[in-house]
């Protein structure tokens, strides 16, 4: 996965602090999802543990399909908590 979309990503994460319409967070959840369901595989395919659990469960958390409606209070931790975790660990899912 090319280095801008982890950057594009967390960027997504960070905005989502903000009001925006429904719309926009219709599209987090597409984007945010593909990017840690990546990530869960590339690192399941190195054989970590941990991180590859992380990126499993924000996969889950951020699922379009099968959508997980939070409070806004807790949503805005998980997506800065997020954003930190992709800035952090880039190196171990980008190309």
């Amino acid at each position: 996965m090319p280095v801008q979309v982890i950057y594009i990503t967390a960027a997504l994460l960070f905005m989502a602090i903000l009001p925006l319409p429904e719309d926009f967070y219709s599209l987090l959840r597409i984007v945010a999802a593909g990017t840690f369901a990546w990530g869960a595989y590339k690192n399941f395919e190195k054989k970590l543990f941990l991180l590859p659990l992380a990126y499993a469960m924000l996969a889950i958390i951020f699922n379009p399909v099968m959508e997980i409606n939070l409070a806004k209070a807790i949503a805005i931790p998980i997506d800065l908590l997020a954003a930190a975790l992709l800035l952090s660990t880039k190196k171990h899912i980008a190309q």
